[in-house]
């Protein structure tokens, strides 16, 4: 067993966090629409996936994976924020709006605090202890973190066959697939694993317990920017902090899915801010965000696709005549592409076609399209499971209060179409392709439910959002 260094370890779990948060503050200063738990919340996944990159860019130079000298690179990434903003003339604190929060809103608040923190403790002490392992993890994601560390730099994956014939100084893994799976989750693990100088401890995941209390700071933090309430945003951060499928995927730690999850609501925040601002800091950090979502794992690319269609048809801001007749044209396209077939080849993702019920996608492989009863794996899935807790519960009385609310024949806003969506995507693929057997046995039916639900959470509660009677930042304070 390897020395395990704590000074390490606390540097690799700090520094890309202090590195996202700089650079996030930098880029929404001048959008005059930021707080605090914004910053927190999206400068994590940010400072994590430019970590990455780091760790890329210095392979491909060539160096020897070190922590320290790539602690270094990243502290002077950090310096160059902070000079950035310093020469910046933009104002860091616009005028703003202040909302009283009743001092019995406040109570319920800190008793929702109180139970969100014991969660987290007992979720860390979960998983220090490590009474269980995480199959696909340790099968797909773990093991090229491992043999990067002991190699020290980013050797080679190949599939089964290429390794038997191909370079005897390539790995292989014992899914065929898992070597054409996209590496930031293994550098995620690869990161604080040179940092507490070894592999063999449970502290080196320790980033899936922080990813979800980022997540329900940025969610808490746009929720304010929304002008929704102090107490019923605290209540959707703790609907999403409790849900035991959330909570599993934090102490089983090392799938890619939470991050999926993080990554996409992110980026449906940052989507409906970029609406109400029109600023290019959020229209920035909604493009990479939606990077993160096809680097992390393959059914990212499609959520990517979907938050990328959605900024584009932000930005076009078309007339809803216009974008109605869009839209009819683009079904028309699609439904004569069904019926008579396609053919193409698309960049990243390779050749794409479809033909007599078969659709391939050269990245994928090939799918037959046909329709499978699943509808009682769904309702099983949501009623009856406790895997979500109330979740579905919640959102039937929610969803109704929204057509009560708002007319149905508005436009679209800018969140609510992308987790439809990926919500539509999810019931596709279980339901028309070979993936409905994973539906039927709930192997990876709720991990695929997982990318839309804490996006979808953020849609519910900006129904609680006040009107709008100012101009700047929604800020908090308690009166």
């Amino acid at each position: 067993m390897m020395p395990f260094s704590l000074t390490g370890l606390c540097i690799a779990l700090i520094l890309p966090w202090c590195l996202g948060c700089i650079w996030v503050h930098c880029l929404l200063r001048g959008s005059r629409r930021s707080n605090v738990f914004v910053v927190l919340g999206q400068g994590y996944f940010l400072g994590t996936f430019v970590t990455t990159l780091v760790i890329r860019l210095w392979d491909m130079l060539g160096f020897q994976l070190s922590f320290w000298k790539l602690a270094v690179l990243l502290l002077a990434v950090c310096g160059c924020g902070l000079l950035l903003q310093r020469w910046s003339r933009v104002s860091a604190l616009p005028h703003t709006y202040a909302a009283p929060t009743p001092r019995w809103h406040l109570l319920i608040g800190s008793l929702l605090l109180a139970l969100i923190a014991w969660r987290q403790v007992t979720l860390v002490q979960e998983l220090l202890l490590r009474p269980l392992y995480a199959w696909d993890a340790w099968m797909n994601w773990a093991p090229k973190a491992i043999v990067w560390f002991y190699h020290g730099s980013l050797v080679e994956f190949v599939n089964s066959h290429n390794w038997i014939w191909g370079d005897p100084n390539a790995y292989t893994l014992g899914n065929r697939q898992a070597s054409s799976y996209p590496i930031t989750v293994p550098l995620i693990q690869l990161w604080t694993m040179l940092g507490a100088g070894t592999w063999d401890s449970s502290a080196v995941f320790l980033p899936w317990i922080i990813s979800p209390i980022a997540l329900g700071l940025g969610l808490f933090g746009h929720l304010r920017l929304a002008r929704v309430p102090f107490l019923p945003a605290l209540t959707a951060c703790y609907l999403l902090l409790s849900l035991p499928y959330l909570n599993v995927h934090s102490v089983l730690a090392g799938y890619a899915d939470i991050w999926l999850a993080a990554a996409f609501c992110m980026a449906v925040c940052a989507l409906y801010e970029a609406q109400r601002t029109r600023h290019w800091g959020y229209a920035l950090l909604c493009l990479l965000l939606a990077w993160l979502c096809a680097d992390l794992k393959n059914p990212g690319v499609v959520l990517a696709a979907i938050v990328l269609l959605f900024a584009i048809r932000i930005w076009l801001n078309l007339k809803p005549a216009l974008e109605l007749l869009l839209w009819v044209v683009s079904a028309v396209v699609v439904i004569s592409a069904l019926i008579w077939g396609f053919s193409f080849d698309v960049p990243y993702l390779g050749h794409i076609a479809f033909e007599h019920g078969m659709i391939e996608v050269g990245k994928f492989g090939q799918f037959e399209i046909a329709y499978h009863a699943v509808g009682n794996a769904f309702l099983e899935t949501f009623f009856v499971m406790i895997n979500w807790h109330l979740l579905w519960y919640l959102l039937v009385p929610a969803a109704c209060f929204s057509f009560y609310r708002w007319s149905v024949l508005r436009k679209p806003s800018a969140e609510v179409l992308p987790v439809v969506a990926a919500l539509a995507f999810v019931f596709v693929v279980f339901v028309f392709s070979r993936h409905y057997i994973a539906a039927l046995n709930f192997v990876t039916l709720n991990r695929a439910l997982l990318y839309p639900v804490p996006a979808l959470i953020f849609c519910m509660f900006l129904w609680f959002q006040q009107p709008d009677r100012s101009v700047g930042e929604y800020t908090i304070t308690f009166r």
